[in-house]
């Protein structure tokens, strides 16, 4: 799967840009704040159908203009598409801005739900660093996000799990006697499980997975001196270790009926997925609290490698490969070893990076390098 043809109109800071990326390995060369990282936000968009970068599409039009329109042609397994992306404001009688957002699909309107199932993208950036030393939210989102690309199903399960949970958190909050509050909790309790117990498992079945690859990768890069393995933390079960989804229901429905005093005390609910976190060992430590900063990277590196086999596993086709100023960040070894791997797989891949001095000569000869300058973007 890979890219032949971009085009980005109003976007950010592109008036109007047309790319001809290579198939494989594409550099993008540029000074800070030039427009390097929204080209890649943009081809994320394309196959995902959002930005990594913020949860708000309006900003990803250009200030002086009121649309922005993306298009590319893809070729999966010897199939061309056409994919495009607009975006329009729409001011409404009470001056209040309504973005609207339309996808297509070979000039169908498609749901992002489709393009999801369709083409895959895997994005790695600074932000991704934080997964191992940041809150467990990030490690929730990155569960959530990798899992919802490769089953479907997930991300539709999920989103009925949230609205589950915020209708019960409404309950719960309202207030009343304890006893009318109980009563109206039936109604949410069965489908919070059920809902719950389906994440809780697929998270659970996706990182038995991810730690076979994540580990084959963390030890070829250190050469076999360091293994990796990764750890579901449930607030359902403390030691998860079966992935049977009745075994999951039942001990759901024990811990909310135990804890439901306390839920009432605390006017939220305790638990479940939506509090679940994932820890990260090497040689059995938890890197988190005792691991370096190139363990810390080479963890995060090697999740990312993991996903994108994963994908390739599923889908037949690697996935479009986004890698937002990451260089910096890696070690000479570790970047090395990864524009190796990119190369050896031929995924087609995109590189931001303000040192073109990162890529040896044998990389630069077999990559397409573009200079991105206020704007404009030219092929060196």
């Amino acid at each position: 799967m890979y890219f032949t043809k971009i085009k980005l109109i109003n976007y950010r800071n592109f008036s109007n840009i047309s790319l001809d990326p290579a198939p494989n390995l594409n550099i993008f060369i540029g000074r800070n704040a030039q427009g390097k990282s929204n080209i890649l936000e943009a081809i994320s968009l394309l196959v995902r159908g959002t930005s990594y970068k913020t949860n708000d599409d309006k900003q990803l039009i250009n200030w002086n203009s009121k649309a922005s329109y993306l298009s590319g042609e893809i070729k999966k397994n010897e199939e061309n598409f056409l994919l495009s992306l607009s975006l329009e404001k729409k001011i409404e009688s009470s001056n209040r801005i309504r973005l609207i957002k339309i996808i297509k699909i070979n000039q169908n309107i498609q749901r992002r739900s489709v393009l999801n199932r369709e083409f895959k993208g895997v994005v790695f950036s600074p932000e991704h660093l934080q997964i191992i030393k940041g809150p467990p939210s990030l490690r929730r989102r990155f569960l959530d996000e990798q899992i919802s690309q490769i089953y479907p199903l997930y991300s539709r399960y999920l989103s009925e799990y949230e609205r589950i949970l915020e209708q019960r958190n409404n309950i719960l909050r309202k207030g009343g006697s304890r006893r009318e509050v109980k009563e109206n909790l039936l109604v949410w309790d069965p489908q919070l499980v059920k809902r719950g117990s389906f994440l809780t498992v697929t998270r659970f079945r996706f990182l038995k997975k991810m730690n076979y690859l994540a580990n084959q990768y963390y030890q070829e890069i250190t050469q076999g001196r360091e293994s990796l393995s990764l750890s579901y933390q449930s607030k359902v079960i403390e030691d998860l270790k079966e992935e049977e989804m009745s075994l999951v229901e039942e001990k759901f429905r024990e811990k909310i009926e135990r804890g439901k005093e306390k839920e009432l005390d605390y006017q939220t609910t305790l638990y479940g997925p939506h509090r679940d976190d994932f820890l990260v060992f090497i040689n059995g430590a938890n890197v988190s609290s005792y691991g370096s900063q190139g363990q810390q990277r080479t963890a995060i590196l090697s999740l990312k490698l993991g996903e994108v086999d994963l994908i390739k596993e599923r889908e037949g086709v690697y996935p479009i490969f986004l890698l937002d100023d990451v260089m910096s960040e890696l070690d000479e070894e570790r970047r090395h070893f990864l524009l190796n791997l990119i190369i050896n797989k031929g995924m087609q891949t995109f590189i931001t990076s303000i040192n073109l001095d990162y890529f040896n000569s044998e990389v630069k000869e077999k990559g397409k390098i573009f200079q991105v300058e206020g704007g404009k973007v030219a092929v060196l």
